[in-house]
């Protein structure tokens, strides 16, 4: 049967259901990237790029969908519940993706710690140090900062503005924990030494 105005398209043979799918398959690998994203990307353009995919789509789509919903109710009440229901399903499965992100683009980009690790243990890693006494710098695609007078602490930095810090921190000090506290402060454990630490301060950081 062809498609006139008292019969529109079914709601799954029109642009909206591509660009629903396009973007709910979009947003889980969005997800597990992000760690990657935001490590790679210059400046404040990591945090740019996951906007436009996790802030900007939902409300135009939202917008679509009822406006197709208004526009044929017999099969335009699809689009809105499949939106809802997906973002309803996304918000608690969205910390345990972000965590396998963290976790693959550890595991992908590994050796580059480690030579990291070791070229600081080895004082390989020269540079001007801030009033803090950080050396910043960048080395194999990662950057770094750390204090040559305590080269068992290295600080990979993913993120690092508007008193937000992300990263990876190795971290060789041992440490015994007292009853109800835990070695890892602010940070998820990764591997050793190695965590990961996602932070929001109102104070600037050294």
């Amino acid at each position: 049967m062809g498609e006139t105005a008292d019969h529109p398209r079914p709601i799954w043979r029109t642009p909206l259901a591509a660009a629903l799918a396009a973007w709910m398959a979009g947003i889980v690998g969005a997800t597990l990237a992000a760690p990657a994203i935001l490590e790679t990307s210059p400046g404040a353009a990591g945090p740019v790029i996951l906007a436009a995919i996790f802030v900007v789509p939902p409300p135009v789509l939202a917008v679509w969908s009822f406006w197709a919903l208004l526009s044929d109710p017999e099969t335009g009440w699809i689009a809105p519940t499949v939106l809802m229901s997906f973002l309803g399903a996304f918000v608690p499965g969205f910390q345990p993706l972000l965590d396998a992100g963290v976790r693959l683009n550890f595991e992908a980009r590994r050796p580059a710690y480690e030579a990291i690790v070791a070229d600081a243990g080895a004082g390989r890693l020269v540079g001007v140090a801030n009033p803090g006494g950080w050396i910043s710098g960048e080395s194999r695609g990662l950057r770094f900062r750390y204090r040559p007078e305590d080269p068992g602490v290295v600080d990979f930095v993913w993120y690092r503005a508007y008193g937000v810090r992300v990263g990876v921190r190795y971290d060789q000090t041992p440490c015994v924990a007292r009853p109800g506290l835990s070695c890892v402060a602010g940070g998820e454990p990764l591997d050793g030494p190695f965590t990961y630490y996602l932070r929001v301060s109102l104070v600037r950081p050294s």
